[in-house]
């Protein structure tokens, strides 16, 4: 197998085959890369896919003095950040404020820095949030989410105050035990 700079090279000629030995010299790291924004394997190799196909239609501004691998991670973290941002524009549009709070948090970790320290949490955290009564589902939103005190809440439900404190307190632990319990499980 040639070296990867004359790969490069070539690949700057205009040889696919090349360009193709440059694709499955990186895909598994951009792969792993692209994997702490994105959870779903398909949406990873989607943005894998359009990865490789920005660096080929911009591979004349590629700078041989960079390691190419960092090349293409800042190319996979720009496709990652824009992919997430159009999520959470979508999820704004159609008016699913859990939903649209999710993708914003997203986003702003993604921004941050790298999420895949936290990306097993929040996984657990959507998986036990689905697995919620429809109730505590909405005092949960309606909360944390619509930022409704609870004394709201309670005039809304016809309850007190702290009888709503305390079922926010109970969801809180439930959802605690349930994250533990699915990151023990996880090798979290």
């Amino acid at each position: 197998m040639e070296n990867e700079a004359d790969l490069i090279q070539r690949s700057r000629q205009g040889s696919a085959e090349a360009f193709t030995q440059l694709v499955l010299l990186h895909q598994a790291r951009v792969r792993a890369y692209l994997g702490q924004y994105f959870r779903n394997s398909d949406l990873v190799d989607d943005q894998a896919q359009e990865t490789f196909l920005s660096a080929y239609r911009t591979l004349d501004t590629y700078q041989d003095d960079r390691p190419f691998a960092s090349w293409l991670f800042g190319i996979a973290k720009h496709r990652a950040l824009d992919s997430l941002r159009a999520e959470a524009r979508r999820r704004a549009r159609e008016n699913s404020k859990w939903e649209s709070a999710l993708a914003s948090w997203r986003l702003e970790e993604a921004e941050s820095g790298p999420t895949a320290e936290r990306e097993p949490e929040v996984a657990a955290l959507e998986q036990c949030l689905g697995k919620l009564p429809e109730h505590s589902a909405r005092l949960v939103e309606e909360h944390y989410f619509e930022d409704r005190s609870a004394a709201d809440l309670a005039r809304l439900r016809g309850k007190s105050e702290g009888s709503i404190r305390m079922m926010l307190l109970r969801i809180r632990q439930l959802l605690r035990d349930c994250i533990g319990k699915r990151l023990v499980v996880g090798g979290a």
